[in-house]
């Protein structure tokens, strides 16, 4: 899914945006998504008051928020009736699920929220939450009780790791194991590959309960229900047992008492897995600088890290492999 970015948008919009109204332009388009404006609006012509009934909208300001996303070209007037235009219907109806729209105005919001006390985060190192007295959970804890935002989460995740799952599959030989647990695997979508691969592979994602439930729909829909199960429980506190290769894949730093409890579910000669990133890789993704500069966006563990941690929880033969040119992996056996 492409992004809509800034030269994407009508060059008469470009010539009047600035740094400080892209900021404030760019805030009322999360809101119109949080709000589900562009797929009210989706193949429908209708006025203010009808927009502001069906979303919401306060009286005082329909016309007026309307009008801001028409002046960004994402909206078109004829009268007094408004519809998507074509920039906005390629890029937030055709090129987005409702699923992708909720998990990323969420997390464009604590952006605006943590920017909003950058200065005294710079100068005094605080996090923002601490600044503005506020209490967030972190993703995998509002995976444990959160329906909707798990659904949402498993399902973006699984579109995003496609290409992944197929390198991962393509490249990783576990030819002489039989089963695999996908620890905080999601959507099950890196377990289903594998399996597609090594068919004496039968696998078993292990995740909070209801990103089980998610899971469980996912791997149904594709026809992998018999040789890809689901396992509800925290892995800070259970590693199912019965395994020959526990993997562990994008589920952020690894706590050692996790990878101490997997090696004591592993039989003799089993595989632990997990992917991580390189140190000192630069990246030069603003959108990912600024989320670490405000400390929202978890780090994951740089290769020496996991090792280091895949050693201490008791793993012989450590090491790191390379999975062409996207992964890194750090592998270790009992």
């Amino acid at each position: 899914m492409r992004e809509l970015t800034l030269d994407k948008l009508p060059q008469k919009v470009l010539a009047e945006l600035n740094l400080e109204t892209v900021f404030k332009a760019s805030r009322c388009v999360i809101a119109a998504e949080r709000l589900q404006l562009f797929r009210k609006l989706d193949g429908k012509e209708l006025t203010a008051s009808e927009i502001g009934r069906s979303i919401g909208l306060y009286k005082r300001h329909r016309e007026t928020f309307l009008n801001i996303m028409t002046a960004l070209g994402l909206l078109t007037r004829k009268g007094n009736r408004y519809r998507l235009s074509p920039l906005a219907h390629k890029y937030f109806i055709k090129e987005r699920g409702p699923h992708w729209t909720r998990l990323w105005s969420r997390y464009c919001t604590e952006d605006y929220t943590a920017l909003s006390v950058l200065e005294e985060s710079l100068t005094t190192g605080r996090d923002y939450r601490k600044i503005l007295g506020m209490k967030r959970e972190e993703d995998y804890e509002v995976l444990r009780h959160d329906r909707r935002w798990a659904e949402d989460f498993t399902r973006v995740m699984h579109d995003t790791k496609r290409r992944q799952s197929k390198l991962l599959a393509k490249n990783l030989d576990l030819s002489r194991y039989s089963a695999l647990l996908d620890v905080g695997g999601g959507s099950g979508i890196m377990s289903m590959e594998l399996v597609r691969t090594h068919p004496n592979l039968r696998a078993c994602v292990q995740e909070f309960e209801p990103v089980c439930r998610a899971a469980q729909r996912i791997i149904k829909a594709a026809g992998m229900s018999r040789r890809v199960k689901t396992y509800a429980a925290d892995m800070t506190k259970e590693i199912a047992a019965g395994y020959d290769v526990i993997m562990y894949w994008d589920v952020g730093a690894i706590p050692l008492k996790s990878l101490k409890l997997a090696y004591r579910a592993l039989p003799k000669g089993g595989m632990v897995l997990m992917n991580c990133a390189s140190a000192g890789k630069i990246d030069r993704s603003v959108n990912l600088l600024t989320r670490k500069l405000t400390l929202v966006y978890p780090d994951h563990d740089i290769w020496q890290d996991a090792i280091a941690k895949t050693k201490a929880a008791g793993f012989k033969r450590v090491k790191r492999i390379r999975i062409k040119d996207t992964a890194w992996v750090v592998t270790g056996y009992k």
